[in-house]
């Protein structure tokens, strides 16, 4: 082998290797996020429950006693 070519030899060799590690630092990465669910530091809120209104409690208004007024007691 000439020194060119046990140049290239070992240049291959490093490189596979750092595409290697790379690749495994990535798993790793992805893994630990999934273990931990993202570490979210958001208030989680349940929108279901924030998004139901009871209309039909405010729906009802009795506009007959205000409708009725003793015009008698003012004179």
């Amino acid at each position: 082998m000439t020194h060119n070519n046990i140049f290239a030899f070992v240049l291959n060799t490093k490189l596979k290797t750092i595409f290697k590690m790379k690749k495994v630092f990535a798993i790793l990465a992805i893994a630990a996020l999934t273990a931990c669910g993202g570490a979210s530091t958001e208030a989680k809120t349940d929108t279901a429950a924030a998004a139901t209104v009871d209309t039909a409690a405010h729906a009802t208004v009795d506009t007959a006693a205000h409708a009725t007024t003793d015009t008698a007691a003012k004179k």
